[in-house]
């Protein structure tokens, strides 16, 4: 077999992802002269991260500073991809990947080793596309594959000590501007390519926010039904001299239990936005509306007390602009808020925050296709139920990837 070179737009995190960096990968592939093709990708991302929280809270613990060395909102990916010849129309694809930490601890928490993110295969034809296994869902999906902390850090996650730590990654903006596309397992088709429409619709596997159910005013574990999620996407994309531009909206919607919870409650979910590049500007804004699923999409204070599920909203927009085509300079702000009423409250803690914002400015340089610097400050606020126990973090990073 022959080993090749090639260029490409090979993604770090499923198909897309690179589109915001606007570099090209070089990808290793062996194969291609009888159709065949096997190739790899990925990145290793490492970052200082030096964070300083001020709290209203009465707790020592959330009034400090704290340091790491550690990946940012992407874990490090290793791929690999099969590609094979068309027969009868018909072209067949498979990509698995592996996405370890570097972070501290993830040779003995298991929970923090690796991630298993994407394994799934692909069906091609003038009918569109068919997906089946497991990949990036398609609610939020471009929210974050635009976002300018993807290649960064971004927000980093409170622990219940109550000091910042990124876990296995940080959150970039999840939780600030927009809710978590997440990793699922599903069912897809996408259209054809229609003068620059696309649809997608998907069944997937929802999540698992029930840990208990509630039969006869007993609670039993491990005893409770589940519902298939069920998501959509459409988008419309074309490019002009100079410039190009991206619209869509995306859906959710599942039945969810939470806790003692009884019966269920219907989760809700859809974001609208655009990007438009002229030049070397780049603009992206979006905005999500969304109930039952709390302030990340992953359920943080999804519901409240008596176990009624809190509707929320948020938007972020960016603007940036890319020197050369290697440098890009970039500013953002977003907003996530969950709403209540006097009927609704909660335990207190992280599940009774009320609002989470971000200013995040970021300096992104392409010294080589294979090597990114970064440097980024994000200013976070939180406001919570309790409010004399709001929060202020300052996060400074500086880091990068190396990719292939």
């Amino acid at each position: 077999m022959k080993l090749l070179k090639k260029s490409t737009l090979a993604t770090l995190v499923g198909a897309a992802a690179l589109t915001a960096a606007g570099a090209a990968n070089a990808t290793i592939v062996v194969g291609g002269e009888n159709g065949y093709e096997f190739s790899v990708d990925g990145n290793i991302n490492q970052f200082f991260i030096a964070s300083d929280q001020d709290s209203a809270s009465a707790s020592a613990n959330r009034d400090q500073d704290n340091q790491q060395v550690a990946n940012g909102l992407l874990p490090t990916f290793f791929g690999f991809n099969v590609a094979m010849p068309e027969i009868n129309g018909l072209k067949v694809a498979a990509r698995v990947s592996i996405s370890p930490s570097t972070n501290n601890g993830s040779y003995v928490n298991s929970d923090a080793a690796m991630e298993q993110r994407e394994a799934f295969a692909t069906v091609d034809g003038s009918f569109g596309q068919i997906m089946l296994g497991k990949g990036l869902g398609l609610y939020s999906a471009n929210n974050i594959l635009l976002d300018q902390t993807l290649y960064g850090v971004g927000a980093t996650g409170l622990t219940a000590a109550g000091d910042q730590n990124t876990g296995q990654t940080s959150l970039g903006r999840i939780g600030y501007g927009y809710e978590y596309a997440n990793w699922r397992s599903q069912i897809r088709y996408t259209t054809p390519d229609m003068n620059g429409f696309k649809a997608a619709v998907a069944v997937m596997d929802s999540d698992d926010f029930l840990t208990a159910k509630v039969v006869n005013s007993s609670t039993t574990s491990n005893q409770f039904e589940k519902d298939a999620r069920y998501e959509a996407s459409l988008s419309y994309a074309t490019a002009f001299d100079g410039g190009s531009m991206k619209l869509w909206l995306d859906g959710m919607t599942q039945d969810v239990r939470y806790s003692n919870a009884t019966g269920s409650e219907k989760s809700d979910a859809y974001t609208v936005g655009g990007q438009l590049v002229f030049g070397g500007i780049e603009a992206v804004a979006a905005y999500y509306d969304s109930k039952g699923q709390g302030v990340n999409g992953l359920g943080t204070g999804a519901f409240t007390a008596d176990n009624k599920a809190r509707e929320g909203d948020g938007y972020y927009a960016q603007l940036g602009y890319r020197f050369g085509g290697q440098t890009f300079v970039a500013a953002s702000y977003g907003k996530s808020t969950l709403d209540r009423d006097s009927a609704n409250t909660v335990a207190g803690g992280v599940a009774d925050l009320d609002t989470n914002s971000m200013t995040t400015i970021g300096i992104y340089h392409d010294v080589t296709a294979n090597l990114k610097l970064v440097a980024e400050y994000s200013k976070i606020e939180t406001e919570y139920h309790i409010q004399s126990s709001d929060d202020e973090v300052d996060v400074l990073s500086l880091g990068g990837f190396i990719s292939w």
